[in-house]
């Protein structure tokens, strides 16, 4: 129950008031008489509760007023604060996760287009899987290294990648003709570079089939798919010469390694860091084996500055001209 004000002098007031015009006369039987009269002479107590009731209303809202806390409004007025007032309805950001992705793209080298991997890390939604998203950023992104391409990007094709019992299947939205100015070779290194880029994100080794609206794709790019694609091994198709690391446009140390791949003859990995066409430091290093694709690492010193980190093999044509297949990085010494 609420209490009474402590300052009730108002009150008193507006009672005194509402009942100074009311003066009982005459003794007890002369009251009972008057109340036993007609009902319209009944309505003078009446009125006077009412007042009282009333001026008791009244004056117990304008007490709850003068205590109501700072900040907020009566109850029941329907006005909101500013700090607490709806800002409408807003989407909930779709779930999403990084994954470490390699894409497969194409680059030129001495024997023609060969395979080159990009390492990346790709934002997907939540409900995506590691080989949809691979296969996306095969067919429509753009290499970071501008030394490469990808030769799905300006084709529209969309795609849905599957996994079932050990065998990846890419559903193409169309099966894509071979645009003009590619050869048979490119075209073939292109089919490879989504089944690699699918075969490592599914995590297997084996045949991708191609189909379109479920049933098979006679062939992409000219190249025949009507039967499931295999892999091809890694010294027919991937770059003699590679850079793992660091990737294109990295900020690295004064003293920084160097990361790849090479097939070359005698191990053989020549390497400079050139500023423009100018060298500013040189050297070389040996793979682990011999003519097949196998790693190298080396250490460079540099001061800090903007380079172009050049990673090639020897020419070992005897004067036939075939020269040298290569990998670049731009880079950044801090």
């Amino acid at each position: 129950m609420t209490s009474a004000p402590e300052d009730d002098s108002d009150l008193r007031r507006l009672l005194n008031d509402a009942v100074s015009e009311v003066h009982p006369e005459g003794g007890t039987e002369q009251i009972r008489a008057r109340a036993r009269r007609s009902s319209a002479g009944r309505w003078m107590p009446l009125t006077v509760a009412a007042a009282v009731a009333t001026v008791a209303v009244i004056g117990g809202a304008a007490w709850l007023a003068q205590r109501q806390p700072l900040g907020r409004s009566a109850a029941g007025s329907g006005s909101v604060s500013d700090a607490n007032a709806p800002t409408g309805v807003r989407d909930s950001p779709t779930p999403t996760h990084l994954i470490d992705a390699q894409v497969y793209v194409l680059g030129s080298t001495a024997v023609g287009p060969r395979l080159f991997v990009e390492q990346k890390q790709i934002r997907t939604a939540a409900d995506s899987s590691d080989l949809q998203t691979v296969v996306d950023e095969t067919l429509t992104a753009k290499p970071a290294d501008p030394d490469y391409e990808n030769p799905f990007r300006d084709l529209g094709l969309t795609a849905r990648a599957t996994l079932e019992g050990g065998v990846v299947t890419i559903d193409l939205s169309s099966a894509p003709a071979r645009p003009p100015g590619m050869n048979g070779g490119a075209a073939r290194m292109a089919v490879q570079s989504l089944v690699w880029s699918a075969d490592t994100a599914g995590s297997v080794t084996g045949p991708v089939r191609f189909t379109v609206a479920g049933a098979a794709a006679d062939n992409v790019l000219g190249v025949s798919t009507s039967a499931p694609v295999e892999r091809a091994g890694s010294d027919s198709v991937m770059s003699t010469v590679s850079i793992t690391s660091p990737l294109e446009g990295s900020n690295v140390s004064n003293q920084f390694e160097v990361t790849g791949q090479a097939a070359t003859f005698e191990a053989n990995v020549v390497w400079e860091l050139k500023q423009g066409e100018k060298v500013v430091r040189n050297g070389y290093t040996t793979a682990t084996e011999c003519c097949t694709l196998s790693p190298y690492r080396f250490m460079v010193t540099a001061a800090p500055g903007e380079y172009t980190l050049v990673v090639h093999d020897t020419d070992e044509s005897d004067g036939e001209g075939v020269g040298t297949s290569e990998d670049t990085k731009r880079i950044t010494v801090e």
